[in-house]
C-alpha cells in the first residue's frame, strides 16, 4: 500500500513538523507492514487543481492531511474533489482543525473517512498495519481513531494516553532532505505541552510539559547547524519553562555557532539575572525571542487566566533590547475579553515603549476546544464562522475599532517592524506625540484618506509616503520639516544604498566639483586608513562602488535615547532632538551590507 502524507504550509518557506514526524515514525516501527510513505508540500498560495493533479498523479491508496486553521478550507475542497474521481482512495486527517469535532467533521465531509485524534505518531502507525493488513475490523480497537465502519456509521474510539517517552519518536529530518530545506524555515520542539493555562490557546488542553531527553536534542541541533539551515524556529509554547535546561541548550549553540539562527518562544519574566547575563555573550543574530505580552490590562490577564508581571517581564526585555545581541519579537492580542479600545491603546504604547525590533499585533481567533471559545457567549464574541474563527467585535470592542486597529497593523508593519525608519519615527515621537499609539492612529487614517491601504508599495515610496504625510499633518514650519527630513533622508540612505534620491532629499551641491572632492579624499591614504581601513588597498573606482557621500543641512547622526518620558508637565516635548543647521558630509560605508552593517561617518568639513 502507497501512502503520501501531504501538508499546504501556509507560506513556502515554511516546512512541515507534523507529516515527517508520522514518516519517521512508522518507518521506524514498521515492522513486517507492507505499506511505504511517501511525504509531498505545497502552499496555501498554489493553485489547488494543480495541487490535486500532484495527489492525484502520486498513485497512493491513502493520503493522509496535516489540518490547521490556515489551511483547513483548501484540505476539505481538495478532499471533495479526489473522491470524485478516486472513490476508492482511503483519505485521512489530522492535526487541531479535526480534532476538537471529529464526528462533525465526518458527517459534514462524506469524502473524508477518518480522522487522527490529538498525539498522531502511534494511532497512525496502528492504522497502517491495520490496513496494510487488511484488517479493518481492528480499526475498532485503535485509540485515538475516528472513522466510518463498513455500513458507513461513523465510529469515535476511546482516547489515547499522551507520549510520555518522547525519545521514542524518531528524529523528523534526514540528511537525504535536508538539501531542500536549507533555505526554509526548519520547525523543531524540544518539550511539548505548556505550564500556562491561557484561555485563547489549545495548549490549555493538555496539563504538563513533556521534554525529550537533553542530549537527544543536543545531538538534533548539531545536525542541523551541520546541515548549515538557514533559521531553526522551536515550536516549544514555553522553551524557558525550565531554566536550567534552557541555559544549557543555549550554551550549547553559542558554543556550535553555525550559519543557523534559532527561534524561541519564551516567557520573559522567567529569565533570571544569570541568564540574562549567558545571553549578553550570545553572537550577533544567533537567537531571536518571541514574547507573548498580550495585554497589560489586570482584568484581562485575569479573565484569561494568564499570569504575567509585566514589570518585572519589561525589566528583563529592557536588558536583552540595550544588549541588542538578540532579535526581539513582542505580541499583542486585540479582541481579549476586558479589554476596550483605550485599554489596548494602553497596552500597545507600554509595550512599543519598550522597543522591541518587531510588534506582533494580532486578533483574537476563537479556536474549537480553547475556554474563550467556550464562554463566547459571556462577552457577546461575534466571530467569522469559517477558519481563522477570528473575533469581529464583543461586548468591550466594536467592529468598526478593530477595523481601526487592522489599519493600525498594517503601518505599524510597514514603518515600525521594517527596521528602516528607526530614526526618522524616533523624531517624530520625541517632537510630537506622547502616545505612539496615537501616531500609528493618525497614520493609518492618513493611509485610508489617500487610498493607500492594502496595496504594494515599494520601500521608497513609504520613505515618500511618511515625508508627505510630515509635511502635510505635522510641520509646523520649514525648520522642522528641514530637521524631520535630515533623519528620513538618513534612515533611507542607510538602507537603501545607491538609490537615486527623491526631490524632497536632494541637497543642494556642496562644492562645483563636489566628485572631485569625493576622489581626491579617497585618494588619500591617510584618510582611507582613517575613515575606511578595510578598504585600504583598494583603487578609488572600487570603493566608489561601495560607498556614498551625501551633505545634509542638519546632522541626525546622534544616538538620541529611545523613550517617550522627556515630556515636561505641558506635555510639550522638551526639544533635546533640534540639531543646528550647517554643512554636514556623510559617508555611507555599504561595504558589510551582506552581514546587515552599512557604516557611516560624520566628515569634517
Amino acid at each position: 500500500m502507497k501512502v503520501l502524507l501531504t501538508a499546504l504550509n501556509s507560506k513556502y518557506i515554511h516546512s512541515s513538523l507534523a507529516i515527517r514526524y508520522l514518516e519517521k515514525y512508522c518507518n521506524n516501527y514498521k515492522g513486517e507492514n507492507n505499506y511505504r510513505i511517501e511525504t509531498r508540500e505545497f502552499s496555501i498560495n498554489e493553485p489547488l487543481d494543480q495541487i490535486m493533479a500532484e495527489i492525484y498523479q502520486a498513485g497512493a491508496g491513502l493520503v493522509a492531511f496535516s489540518v490547521y486553521i490556515w489551511n483547513v478550507d483548501h484540505i476539505l475542497s481538495l478532499i471533495d474533489r479526489l473522491k470524485k474521481v478516486s472513490p476508492d482512495l482511503l483519505i485521512v486527517a489530522g492535526g487541531p482543525e479535526v480534532t476538537y469535532d471529529p464526528v462533525e467533521t465526518l458527517e459534514d465531509n462524506p469524502a473524508l473517512d477518518i480522522i487522527v485524534k490529538g498525539e498522531g505518531e502511534e494511532t497512525f502507525k496502528e492504522l497502517l498495519a491495520a490496513l496494510a493488513d487488511r484488517k479493518k475490523e481492528a480499526l475498532e480497537k485503535i485509540p485515538g481513531l475516528v472513522y466510518r465502519d463498513e455500513e458507513g456509521k461513523i465510529r469515535e474510539n476511546q482516547e489515547r494516553e499522551l507520549i510520555c517517552n518522547l525519545d521514542t519518536i524518531p528524529f523528523p529530518y534526514s540528511e537525504e532532505e535536508m538539501a531542500g530545506l536549507r533555505n526554509k524555515i526548519i520547525y523543531y520542539e524540544a518539550s511539548r505541552g505548556c505550564p500556562y493555562n491561557c484561555s485563547y490557546c489549545l495548549s490549555s488542553t493538555i496539563k504538563g510539559v513533556r521534554a525529550f531527553p537533553l542530549q537527544r536534542v543536543k545531538e538534533d541541533l548539531l545536525f542541523l547547524i551541520k546541515n548549515k539551515v538557514k533559521q531553526v524556529k522551536f515550536v516549544d509554547r514555553t522553551f524557558n519553562y525550565d531554566k536550567k535546561r534552557a541555559r544549557e541548550i543555549f550554551e550549547f549553540l553559542m558554543a556550535h555557532k553555525g550559519a543557523s539562527s534559532f527561534h524561541f518562544e519564551i516567557t520573559a519574566e522567567l529569565l533570571d539575572d544569570d541568564l540574562l547575563e549567558l545571553l549578553k555573550s550570545a553572537p550577533e543574530g544567533l537567537f531571536q525571542f518571541e514574547i507573548g505580552v498580550q495585554t497589560t490590562n489586570e482584568k484581562t490577564l485575569n479573565l484569561i487566566e494568564r499570569r504575567m508581571s509585566f514589570e518585572r517581564l519589561a525589566r528583563n526585555v529592557q536588558v536583552l533590547r540595550q544588549q541588542d545581541n538578540i532579535k526581539l519579537y513582542l505580541d499583542l492580542i486585540a479582541g481579549l475579553p476586558g479589554e476596550d479600545y483605550n485599554s489596548f491603546q494602553d497596552s500597545f504604547d507600554q509595550v512599543y515603549n519598550l522597543n522591541p525590533h518587531v510588534l506582533q499585533l494580532g486578533f483574537l481567533k476563537l479556536l474549537k476546544g480553547s475556554k474563550v471559545r467556550a464562554e463566547a457567549g459571556l462577552y457577546n464574541y461575534k466571530y467569522t464562522s469559517e477558519a481563522p474563527y477570528e473575533v469581529l467585535e464583543n461586548e468591550d470592542i466594536s467592529y468598526a475599532e478593530l477595523l481601526k486597529l487592522k489599519n493600525i497593523e498594517y503601518v505599524l508593519d510597514k514603518y515600525h517592524n521594517s527596521g528602516v525608519f528607526a530614526n526618522s519615527l524616533k523624531y517624530i515621537f520625541r517632537q510630537h506625540y506622547q502616545s505612539y499609539f496615537d501616531f500609528y492612529g493618525r497614520l493609518a487614517d492618513y493611509f485610508q484618506e489617500k487610498g493607500l491601504l492594502r496595496i504594494a508599495h515599494s520601500r521608497l515610496s513609504l520613505y515618500n509616503i511618511l515625508y508627505d504625510f510630515y509635511k502635510e499633518k505635522l510641520a509646523r514650519n520649514g525648520e522642522e520639516l528641514g530637521i524631520f527630513t535630515a533623519f528620513l533622508k538618513y534612515d533611507l540612505l542607510l538602507h537603501e544604498g545607491k538609490v537615486k534620491l527623491p526631490a524632497w532629499a536632494e541637497s543642494p551641491p556642496l562644492l562645483e566639483n563636489f566628485n572631485e572632492w569625493r576622489y581626491r579624499f579617497l585618494d588619500d591614504e591617510n584618510k582611507v586608513e582613517e575613515y575606511l581601513p578595510h578598504l585600504l588597498g583598494k583603487r578609488v573606482q572600487e570603493i566608489l562602488k561601495l560607498v556614498r557621500f551625501e551633505v545634509f543641512n542638519y546632522d541626525p547622526t546622534p544616538d538620541y535615547p529611545w523613550s517617550l518620558n522627556i515630556y515636561n508637565q505641558e506635555g510639550q516635548g522638551t526639544g533635546h532632538m533640534s540639531p543646528e543647521k550647517g554643512t554636514y558630509i556623510i559617508l555611507f560605508d555599504y561595504s558589510k551590507r551582506k552581514q546587515g552593517h552599512t557604516g557611516t561617518v560624520l566628515l569634517p568639513f
